[in-house]
Formats: structure tokens, C-alpha cells, sequence
């Protein structure tokens, strides 16, 4: 099938096939939904969509947001498969001061699945700028109390995740997460954009990251929510955040749950990986056996942050992948409009990056109109 002809504004090449991915991604950049976006995807691990527009080049990297965390799990469950541990290991096991404040029994598993009780973050770090200090947020994150039994409830750890995964990659392997990602799954896949806090050498490549303007004389939402709010504990520090990841400061700092500047190639093949059953490219990240258990749905409770049931496997998530959540689909989006996930079903790897921000924690329909058009295409094959 030769290559589809594409919009304009769009640059790079898409397998005949999936031409209406194409379309969907002009469409978009014509109607003034972005400043810049990449999009990429794999089919049987295969790239078959390598696309850019906006402001984007080749090689622009993008900070996502939580969509990080999709990559971060993956380093956490290749270190656990090493060393041998289950994940009903409790995470003192590993970590011992972890075990403060009532956590002497929480799971490793829990921990990854949002389950362990201790999302809070607003009243425990000063403001945005703490969270660039590796060591003083990992002691903040051991000395933390449960704000619910764990195991028995799972809220959105939307910061303090990546400390919990983050010092348990540390602990197991010995190397911070950074790291770990850049020697084992970074460098052996080839990839040419997948950093857990920015090296200076790749500084220039990266998108600064702007909200929509509409939002700009919006309130905040510690203005909308009250200060009790368990969800305004969990996902809003003092600060900006974008101010932040925007900085030399927070850019170049690793914190698992935010920090990560991507090309959308290098997320889809990570995804590819996880859709081939652990390995790219005669590169092997897990065992099939590992995937099958770090992607298993974990509750399919409402999620006490997020409000809605989640499907939350092993620090990936359902819903909010861009198809239903409880479906096989599995991923991870990220604040103002980032997502990268699989659908082993179909067969599909999907990733979207871009510097525009939308106000949406679950992916917005941007990438969720990319994965639709990447699914008819495949069902229509």
C-alpha cells in the first residue's frame, strides 16, 4: 500500500492504510486545536503513522504530564521481574522508612494501583519548586498517613505516584528512575526522544507548553474546590505547574508522575513492546507473563480522585485511553491533552504529543478522535 497523501500542515508519512489518520490530524491542525503535535503509531509493532504539524519538527520533545507514568511502570515492573518480587511484596520490604505512619503492610500492588491512601500532596510540600528535591519528596512521600484503609479504595495518586514507583525502582534496582529508563528501555529500543527529566543536550528540542488561552482568566481550581477536597489535595501543589515543567529547573528534574519529555515515536514503541507481549525489535523489556499481570485491571471501583471507575492496572490506566475503559486498551494520559496506550485487541500502538493544554486529566478528544481513526482503520483492514 503506497503512503497517503497528507494535509497540509502535516509532515512526516502515514501507511496508506491508515490514511484517515492523516485527515483526522489536518483537520485538527486547520482548525487551530494546536500549536504543535506529533502523532505516531504501530500496528503488529510495525510503524504505520509517523506525523507532525504546528509548530512541531521531527524530533520535538514534549513534556506529558502523566503520561509519563506509562513509562515509569514499565521500568518499575522490569526491575520487579528481575529481582524476583511479587508484587503483594509490601513496598517496606524494599523501603523501609516507607513503613511510617500505618504502611508497614502496603502492597507493592497497591501502590502501583492507586490503592495505597496517600494521594496528598497541596498541604505537604511548600509550593511546585519542592518537587525538583529527588530525596526531601521521597522522605515526604514515606512519612505520609493513609487517608484510607489501602487495598480498600483507590484515588488518583497524581504526584505522589511517582515517588512511590519511582524509590521502589531505587530500592529494587539501585538506580533512580532517570536512569533506569534511559539504559534499559530508552537505549536498547533506539529511541530517539524517552527522558525522565531532560538532559541539556536535549533542552532545545523541547516545546514550551501553553494553555489554551481561554483558560488563562479562568479560576484556579483551589478557587473552585474546597481546601478539604481530597481530589484538590491530590493533583494541585501551590504553584504552576506548567510554569514549572517550563523551567530549567523543573524540566531537567526527575519526578516520575510529570517529568517526562517525549517524541511520540519513542512512546509508541514502548507501547509496541507491551502490545508484542514485552519485546521490540529482537529487544526484550518483560516476559509475556509480566505484561499479562502488569496490565490486568486491578478495581473497577469509582475512583475517589477522579470520580469515575478508572480500570486501573499495575500504573497504567483504562479509561481515558481514548476507548472505553473497559475494554483491553490500556495506557496513560497526561494534563492538557497528552496520551500513549495500547490496544492488544486490535493489535495497536498509539501515541499523541502537543503543547497546547486543554483542562482534562482523562486525554482529550483530540487524541481520542486519533485512536478512533486508528481503530477503524485496523477493523477495517
Amino acid at each position: 500500500m503506497p503512503d497517503a497523501p497528507l494535509p497540509d500542515g502535516v509532515d512526516g508519512w502515514c501507511d496508506g492504510r491508515f490514511a484517515a489518520v492523516a485527515k483526522v490530524l489536518g483537520e485538527q491542525v486547520a482548525a487551530g486545536v494546536h500549536y504543535g503535535v506529533a502523532v505516531a503509531i504501530r500496528h503488529r509493532g510495525e510503524p504505520v503513522v509517523d506525523l507532525w504539524g504546528g509548530d512541531f519538527a521531527e524530533d520535538t520533545l514534549a513534556v506529558s504530564f502523566s503520561t509519563t507514568k506509562g513509562p515509569v511502570a514499565t521500568c518499575v515492573h522490569m526491575a520487579l521481574e528481575r529481582a524476583g518480587l511479587s508484587y503483594d511484596t509490601p513496598v517496606a520490604d524494599v523501603w523501609p522508612e516507607f513503613a511510617q505512619a500505618g504502611k508497614a503492610a502496603v502492597t507493592i500492588r497497591q501502590a502501583l494501583c492507586h490503592e495505597a491512601g496517600i494521594p496528598q500532596i497541596r498541604d505537604e510540600i511548600a509550593d511546585v519548586w519542592a518537587m525538583a528535591d529527588w530525596d526531601a519528596m521521597v522522605s515526604t512521600v514515606a512519612s505520609l498517613p493513609p487517608l484510607w484503609e489501602p487495598g480498600s479504595a483507590n484515588g488518583y495518586h497524581a504526584l505522589t505516584w511517582g515517588w512511590l514507583a519511582g524509590e521502589i525502582l531505587h530500592r529494587v534496582d539501585g538506580r533512580r528512575p532517570e536512569r533506569f529508563l534511559a539504559e534499559e528501555v530508552a537505549g536498547p529500543l533506539g529511541l530517539d526522544g524517552c527522558f525522565l527529566g531532560t538532559p541539556p543536550a536535549a533542552a532545545a528540542r523541547l516545546a514550551p507548553l501553553r494553555w489554551n488561552p481561554i483558560y488563562l482568566d479562568m479560576p484556579h481550581l483551589h478557587e473552585l474546590l474546597p481546601a478539604d477536597s481530597l481530589t484538590l489535595r491530590a493533583v494541585a501543589p501551590a504553584g504552576d505547574m506548567v510554569e514549572f515543567v517550563n523551567s530549567e529547573v523543573g524540566r531537567s528534574s526527575c519526578v516520575p508522575a510529570i517529568s517526562g519529555a517525549f517524541t511520540a515515536r519513542s512512546l509508541a514503541a514502548v507501547y509496541a513492546a507491551l502490545e508484542r507481549g514485552g519485546a521490540l525489535g529482537g529487544t526484550r523489556l518483560l516476559s509475556p507473563a509480566t505484561v499479562d499481570a502488569a496490565t490486568a485491571v486491578q478495581n473497577d471501583r469509582p475512583d475517589l480522585i477522579l470520580y469515575l471507575p478508572m480500570h486501573w492496572r499495575l500504573g497504567f490506566m483504562g479509561l481515558g485511553v481514548g476507548v472505553a475503559g473497559a475494554s483491553a486498551a490500556y495506557g496513560h494520559s497526561g494534563l492538557g491533552g497528552s496520551m500513549a496506550m495500547t490496544d492488544p485487541l486490535r493489535e495497536l500502538a498509539v501515541a499523541v504529543t502537543l503543547d497546547r493544554l486543554e483542562l482534562d486529566l482523562l486525554g482529550d478528544d483530540r487524541a481520542g478522535a486519533v485512536v478512533r481513526a486508528a481503530v477503524a482503520a485496523v477493523e477495517s483492514l
